[in-house]
C-alpha cells in the first residue's frame, strides 16, 4: 500500500476542510510533526488513529483509501456527495443540471 497516496488525500482534505497541520495534530492528540510525517507518506497512522483524521476532517475512510479500494464509481459517488455538500444550495442544483445534461437527462 502506498501511503503517500493516503497522505496525499488526507493533506487534500484537511486543506478543503480549512484545518491547518497545527489544528488537525491538537485534534488527534499529536504533533504537527507526526501529522506532516502522514501526510508525506513518511508514516503510517494506527487504526484509531486514521479514524480520528477521517472524523474531525469530515471525511470517510472510503475517500482516504479510495486509490486501494475495488470499488471506485461508488467512491466517486461518495466523494462528489461530499463536495456538493460544501457548496451553496443553489449552486448544487446548477451542478445537478449540469450532470443531468451530461448524461442525457433531463
Amino acid at each position: 500500500m502506498d501511503m503517500k497516496q493516503i497522505g496525499r488525500r488526507i493533506r487534500s482534505a484537511r486543506e478543503a476542510a480549512g484545518i491547518t497541520q497545527e489544528e488537525l495534530a491538537q485534534a488527534i492528540g499529536c504533533t504537527t510533526k507526526h501529522v506532516g510525517a502522514i501526510e508525506r507518506g513518511l508514516k503510517t497512522p494506527r487504526l484509531d488513529t486514521f479514524i480520528c483524521i477521517a472524523n474531525t476532517l469530515n471525511a470517510s475512510a472510503d475517500y482516504l483509501l479510495q486509490d486501494f479500494l475495488e470499488q471506485p464509481s461508488e467512491l466517486l459517488a461518495g466523494e462528489m456527495a461530499s463536495v456538493l455538500g460544501l457548496i451553496p444550495q443553489d449552486l448544487q442544483i446548477r451542478v445537478l443540471k449540469a450532470l443531468r445534461a451530461f448524461a442525457g437527462r433531463r
